[in-house]
């Protein structure tokens, strides 16, 4: 099943200077480009117009992931979509948790399933107001969503509205997601996000990287579930039979136009019931 995701935004705070920077090779599913300390990813799926999530951008991101885990001069990653509108697994979500690099995500259109995910492994959430929906249609495929959301969700909103947005696969929209703490800020306009993250990542920048870091891990060991938890979800994911899963995603597809961009794509949260008319 296709994975739509959006535009994402990770910065690593101030970093030690006395290791060369990344050394990356090609990969298949993402392009990448650094400028002194700030590597740009651009995930890049050819054959799919909402840059479903591919098996080449997992072979990329868990490669480029493993050496974030080693470097110590990178401060900027910055991740964004080759389809603007479109906004990933559980180990690899789990590892970009617990990065020492401080993350910031920045929503700017949909955000669903496993570009959620990303979204929730990230330390900050941002979004612009217009035209941003988030959320998971995992359930409504009868399926659950696999890889942190079920995780992550219930620390931020509580158990209640995880279980209400879980289970019904329906959509949340940016200034509703704020008003519960599913992101940290909504704003009107992308120059007001990015001026304010601007001013957040200078004020990061500026402080000892010692004291990010550990800072950032007392937190994760009291708000971030544990290896633990993710083995069991995968367990529970690898457990989990249901007949028609094939038969609902199939009709989703024809929906979807085989998942590509239109009125049934942009909003699958609320038009999932289709699939059972």
């Amino acid at each position: 099943m296709p994975l739509p995701w959006l535009a994402i935004q990770a910065l690593a705070g101030l970093l030690l200077t006395n290791a060369l920077a990344l050394d990356l090779p090609g990969y298949a599913g993402l392009k990448t480009s650094q400028h002194n300390n700030i590597l740009e990813i651009t995930l890049h799926n050819p054959t799919s117009t909402v840059n479903a999530w591919s098996q080449d951008m997992h072979v990329g991101m868990t490669d480029i992931v493993r050496r974030l885990q080693e470097d110590n001069e990178t401060k900027v990653v910055i991740f964004k979509s080759d389809v603007p509108r479109f906004f990933y697994y559980a180990m690899l979500m789990m590892n970009i948790t617990n990065l020492s690099q401080v993350t910031i995500g920045v929503v700017e259109g949909r955000a669903r399933n496993a570009g959620h995910e990303l979204l929730l492994a990230l330390d900050m959430r941002f979004a612009v107001k217009k035209d941003v929906l988030i959320g998971e249609t995992e359930t409504g495929f009868g399926n659950f969503p696999v890889a942190g959301t079920c995780q992550h969700l219930p620390r931020l909103i509580g158990r209640g509205l995880a279980m209400e947005y879980i289970l019904s696969s329906q959509d949340i929209t940016a200034k509703e997601a704020e008003r519960i703490g599913w992101i940290n800020k909504a704003f009107d306009s992308s120059k007001e996000m990015y001026a304010h993250i601007d001013k957040l990542t200078s004020r990061l920048s500026t402080f000892p990287r010692s004291g990010l870091v550990a800072s950032k891990k007392a937190i994760n060991l009291r708000a971030s579930p544990s290896r633990e938890d993710f083995l069991h979800d995968i367990a529970l994911f690898k457990a989990l039979s249901n007949p028609d899963f094939s038969k609902i995603v199939g009709r989703i597809a024809t929906l979807t136009n085989n998942f590509t961009i239109g009125e049934v794509e942009l909003n699958l949260g609320r038009d999932v019931m289709l699939a059972y008319d």
